[in-house]
């Protein structure tokens, strides 16, 4: 199979999901250690100290709960051959979309934050449409 725009963007937006674990996971093993971070969390554990670790925890959420409207999409594009430079572009927005998301929610930046959103939204739907066209 040949790696598409659609699959390729879809790939990036993948592995920057995985890489928002971090940025939280460093943090928490910095304040309860490496080792208590392999067990389960006591009942009434608060693992966010700091207001932008919690940020970033729930842009990873986020990012995650999106993919798996956006991964469906894209691959249902490739399978059903309606690739074309909509759906590229498409793919491409979300990607990006997502990708100035994370830092700016992060950041505590609500207007960019509610934009990239909406941008990431809309590059779905614009898949959706073309499937079904």
């Amino acid at each position: 199979m040949i790696l598409t725009s659609e699959l390729y963007w879809l790939t990036l937006t993948t592995v920057y999901t995985l890489l928002l674990v971090f940025p939280y996971a460093v943090i928490r093993i910095k304040h309860i250690g490496f080792l208590r971070l392999l067990t389960n969390p006591p009942p009434g554990d608060d693992p966010f100290k700091e207001a932008w670790s919690h940020r970033a925890y729930r842009a990873h959420m986020n990012a995650i709960e999106n993919l798996v409207v956006f991964a469906p999409l894209a691959i249902s594009i490739v399978v059903s051959n309606s690739s074309n430079d909509i759906t590229a572009t498409a793919c491409a927005v979300y990607f990006w979309a997502r990708f100035i998301h994370a830092p700016v929610y992060i950041l505590n930046t609500p207007y960019i934050r509610f934009l990239s959103y909406f941008a990431g939204v809309a590059a779905c739907f614009v898949l959706a449409y073309q499937l079904f066209t």
